[in-house]
C-alpha cells in the first residue's frame, strides 16, 4: 500500500515539475509584452519580416514567378505595412524620449 503513495507522490511531484514552468513563463510573457521596450522589439521584428518579404516579392518578380499585376498588388500592400508599422516604431521611440 505504501508502494503505491510513494509512486503516487512521485508521479504528482515529477507532473508538478514539469508542467509548472509553462505557466510561469506565460505569466512572464504577459507581464514583458506589457512593457514598452518589448513592445518596440516586436515592431521592429515584423517590420523586418516586412521588408524580407518586400525583397522576396522583388525577386519573385525577378525571376518570372509574378505577373506584374500580383506584383503591384503584394508590393502595395506590404510597403503600405511597413509604412505602419515603421510609423508606430517612430511613435512609441518620440514617447520614450519625451518620458
Amino acid at each position: 500500500m505504501s508502494e503505491y503513495i510513494i509512486s503516487l507522490l512521485l508521479v504528482v511531484l515529477v507532473s508538478v515539475f514539469t508542467i509548472y514552468p509553462l505557466f510561469l513563463g506565460r505569466r512572464k510573457q504577459g507581464v514583458a509584452d506589457s512593457s514598452g521596450a518589448n513592445r518596440l522589439e516586436q515592431l521592429y521584428e515584423r517590420r523586418d519580416l516586412y521588408y524580407s518579404s518586400i525583397k522576396d516579392i522583388e525577386l519573385d518578380r525577378d525571376m518570372g514567378k509574378l505577373s506584374e499585376q500580383d506584383y503591384a498588388e503584394l508590393i502595395s500592400r506590404y510597403k503600405e505595412k511597413a509604412a505602419t508599422v515603421t510609423e508606430l516604431i517612430s511613435e512609441l521611440e518620440s514617447g520614450e524620449r519625451d518620458a
